[in-house]
């Protein structure tokens, strides 16, 4: 879905999406040098420092380093590594439920964030929703969510 940012937030959410950047690259750096491999020891190495040097909201802290061990993982799985690798674009990670909740045309944040709807494909509503992408692009916002959608019945032909 396109969102666009209430005129007094659109500030406030491009310094929230330029904190969680940084602190996305330092936890990454943080999670590689450290050969850290599991999501309790990230927690424990960078949920305060994420908190208190970069002023993320507590959630949005949880998802930073879930992100960054995502992303140290497929480092680390890939034989023909290069450097560490580093985020540029400007991109969030939201849970379900915990980070962001959309509401009668609204999108909220953690922070006290709104996020309004601009335009929304309705043919997946009836599923529940998954984790999401908040994404800056050429000026405009989009919020990506994934869906649960089951598998089909298996098919079964008649008559043979």
């Amino acid at each position: 879905m396109k969102v666009s940012p209430k005129p007094e937030a659109s500030q406030a959410l491009q310094d929230l999406m330029r904190r969680y950047r940084d602190a996305l690259n330092y936890a990454i750096k943080v999670i590689i040098e450290n050969k850290t491999p599991s999501i309790a020891k990230a927690h424990e190495l960078l949920y305060n420092v994420l908190k208190e040097l970069f002023g993320l909201p507590s959630r949005i802290a949880i998802d930073c380093y879930r992100e960054a061990l995502a992303i140290a993982k497929s480092w680390f799985n890939n034989l023909e590594r290069g450097g560490i690798p580093r985020v540029k674009s400007l991109r969030m990670w939201l849970t379900s439920d915990l980070s962001y909740r959309v509401k009668d045309g609204c999108v909220e944040l953690p922070g006290g964030l709104e996020l309004e709807v601009v335009r929304w494909d309705r043919r997946y509503d009836g599923y529940p929703s998954g984790e999401a992408r908040l994404v800056m692009r050429d000026n405009n916002t989009y919020l990506m969510i994934t869906k649960r959608i089951p598998r089909p019945a298996k098919y079964e032909p008649g008559g043979l």
